[in-house]
């Protein structure tokens, strides 16, 4: 459901008007509704629906929709949903355990708490003989996520009797709270092909006002649809009184499924939808210096700082001397606190009993030791203000799940993160205190590279967070390992991770115990490794002290090679070996996307037995993409010993399709002299290791 909210008033709207532009259409509509409801029977299933097996064209596939309608009735203050399926094979099945979530609660701080509820259920399955079986089960409320202002419900029931070949449908209705307008997103292409969809609103009768008291009097849409489909809207003549009304509605016909491919873009934002929008204003450019200008007061607000901030900041920055050494000692103080998006949030039982009042303030924040994520980013920007410096707040988004669209009127979709910038000898710099755990001067991954809105001298902007280089995440795998007469080998696997990769792991120790976290670092490295090795997490060190790499250490036990006869055959680098081949498809249309950029290091040592030798190593490899990628290969042998060495650099994010076979290119070449092995005779060192051919 949107977030998109509006206040619910009781006078109706005078007059129409319309501006259109290339993306974003924005219309001042008279907003009255028209009755509507869904029809009263089941569709009833064709022959040729109940005979399919298969979707011409998408072989193997598991499901898909016969046809899919949503109705969105705004004086009604509800969603009406009705989906059809066709199952057509045994995975397919799942789709009949059916969980249909709501929020109830604020999930940021723009948000304001709703009264969400799904009823209304029903349901039935028909064989492909044509029996059918109703549902008759009672859907069970299942909590799926709890956070300190919100809960994350879902209604939870299976329909009867599914097997391959049957036609499962359901209807509910998503109601929402009274006291506001939602204007809905339609979400129209998924992991399922569709066969026919309707998607219509009914916008409101009443006038409406937003949370600063601005007359509603136009509604918003961000539309990407197939070639041909439009967005259809119809105007009814009012009676009496009232004004004329308005529907918005679209019909498709054979959607797609969503591309699903490795190394994705945050696909919701590439698919067909429309997105809606109640607003006051007119254009994108007038909403943005609007909604700009209104946050920016609501943060300055609780960012002061007030005299009792500026106090407790100068005890924090005592002894420093340059700005720079005052603002490291505050990012200590604020990563210092407990971030409560990883905690629970203390109740207020607790806090009153500490004498404690609600936090309204960066003050607030300081004095009871916790906050969320946004409240510690404005207390570090409120301790820079009072430090003397130059700071301000910026809302950005989280490039893992969407691209800001600036044409999409919506900030509380859009903008989900805040950061903080500092100016610093004239330069802005870039912080995330709020993220639990991000070094000095770094952002989490999410918030580089994303455009959003940003507070300046002169008011609020749009900005563009800054991007990772791949020094900034660095992984250095090393094995030192003893081998046995038997082939067997024992030693010591180091993993160091800094930047990004130290972030995740820092942060999922967070959210679970000791235990847990060592298991998913097992778990985590055995993918890589041959199969036959077994690890077991030694230590971790640096867990807390988020400005030093984080290092894990195993104890590794197993064989890591095949046995030829005299001969034992051994991967290079056997932190590859579980890597499969990343690109093995030809051609491809959407960008290929990479989280950040990286550097991996790699270095295996072998301590062979006295009765064994090295025959053959392999060559040394070089590759690169230019400007973008580079690789490197290394080995060397010794009367005992063989050492591999690899290096894997790259240092963007997005990979045009037009550039994908050059990618292709680098990644099947380096993904090759992966492959190759070292090869060990059985016997005394007799022999002196020789490196095959140099080549490409």
């Amino acid at each position: 459901m949107t977030l998109n909210r509006v206040w619910k008033c009781c006078t109706e709207v005078a007059g129409v008007w319309k501006i259109g532009c290339a993306v974003a259409v924005v219309a001042m509509v008279a907003l009255c509704l028209p009755g509507v409801a869904l029809a009263d029977q089941w569709i009833t299933p064709t022959a040729e629906e109940l005979a399919m097996k298969s979707l011409p064209g998408y072989p193997g596939v598991p499901a898909m929709y016969l046809y899919r309608e949503e109705v969105t009735k705004d004086d009604l203050h509800v969603m009406l949903h009705y989906e059809r399926i066709k199952i057509l094979t045994e995975k397919g099945k799942s789709y009949a355990n059916v969980e249909l979530g709501f929020i109830n609660g604020a999930t940021n701080h723009y948000s304001i708490g709703e009264e969400n509820s799904v009823g209304d259920i029903s349901g039935r399955t028909i064989h492909p003989d044509g029996t059918v079986i109703p549902f008759t089960g009672k859907p069970y409320l299942k909590t799926m996520e709890k956070g300190p202002a919100y809960t994350y419900q879902a209604r939870v029931f299976t329909l009867p009797d599914v097997e391959v070949g049957s036609i499962i449908e359901y209807r509910y209705a998503l109601r929402y709270n009274d006291s506001f307008y939602e204007s809905p997103d339609w979400y129209l292409q998924g992991p399922l092909f569709v066969r026919a969809s309707h998607s219509i609103w009914y916008p409101t009768t009443h006038l409406m006002q937003d949370f600063d008291g601005h007359i509603i009097n136009s509604i918003s849409w961000f539309p990407v649809l197939p070639v041909g489909a439009t967005l259809v809207t119809k105007q009814f003549p009012g009676s009496g009184a009232s004004q004329p009304q308005q529907t918005y509605e679209v019909t498709l016909k054979d959607v797609p499924p969503a591309p699903e491919e490795d190394f994705m873009p945050p696909i919701k934002s590439f698919t067909y939808r429309v997105l809606f929008s109640y607003t006051p204003y007119r254009s994108a450019a007038e909403f943005w210096k609007a909604e700009g200008k209104r946050w920016s007061k609501n943060a300055n607000s609780f960012i002061g700082p007030d005299n009792a901030l500026t106090s407790a900041t100068q005890a924090v920055i005592a002894g420093a001397n340059t700005p720079d050494e005052k603002l490291h000692k505050i990012y200590e103080a604020v990563m210092g606190l407990e971030n409560t998006d990883y905690t629970r949030d203390r109740a207020r039982t607790e806090d009153k009993a500490a004498g404690l009042g609600e936090i309204h303030t960066a003050n607030d924040v300081l004095k009871h030791g916790r906050g969320d994520s946004q409240e510690l980013n404005y207390l570090f920007i409120g301790m820079a203000r009072a430090a003397g410096m130059k700071a301000y707040a910026m809302l950005v988004p989280n490039r893992e799940s969407h691209v800001f669209t600036p044409s999409w009127m919506n900030v509380r979709q859009q903008l989900t993160n805040t950061i903080a910038i500092v100016t610093i000898d004239g330069k802005d710099k870039f912080f995330g205190p709020g993220e639990r755990y991000t070094p000095y001067g770094q952002l989490q991954w999410e918030y580089t590279m994303g455009q959003g809105l940003r507070q300046t001298d002169a008011g609020t902007e749009m900005a563009v967070s800054p991007s990772e280089t791949y020094k900034d995440t660095k992984t250095s795998r090393v094995a030192n390992l003893t081998m046995a007469d038997d082939g067997i080998v024992t030693g010591i696997i180091s993993m160091s991770y800094e930047g990004a990769t130290a972030l995740y792991w820092r942060q999922q120790a967070l959210r679970g115990d000791e235990e847990g976290l060592r298991a998913e670092l097992r778990t985590s490295l055995e993918e890589k490794l041959p199969k036959t090795l077994e690890i077991k997490v030694t230590s971790i060190e640096n867990l807390k002290e988020y400005e030093k790499p984080l290092v894990v250490k195993f104890n590794a036990t197993g064989s890591i090679g095949a046995s030829t006869g005299k001969r034992l055959v051994v991967p290079a680098d056997i932190f590859t070996v579980g890597e499969g081949v990343a690109f093995p498809q030809e051609k491809r249309d959407i960008p290929v996307y990479f989280h950040y950029p990286q550097t991996v290091l790699d270095a295996v040592r072998i301590l062979l037995p006295p009765t064994m030798s090295v025959e053959a190593i392999p060559a040394d490899g070089k590759y690169s993409m230019e400007g973008l990628a580079a690789f490197s290969l290394t080995s060397t042998s010794a009367p005992n010993s063989v050492l591999v060495r690899r290096a894997y650099i790259f240092g963007q994010v997005i990979i045009e399709s037009k550039n994908f076979p050059a990618l292709r290119t680098f990644y099947s070449q380096f993904e090759a002299k992966d492959q190759e092995s070292i090869v060990l005779k059985a016997g005394s060192p007799a022999v002196v290791a020789v490196k095959a051919p140099v080549g490409n």
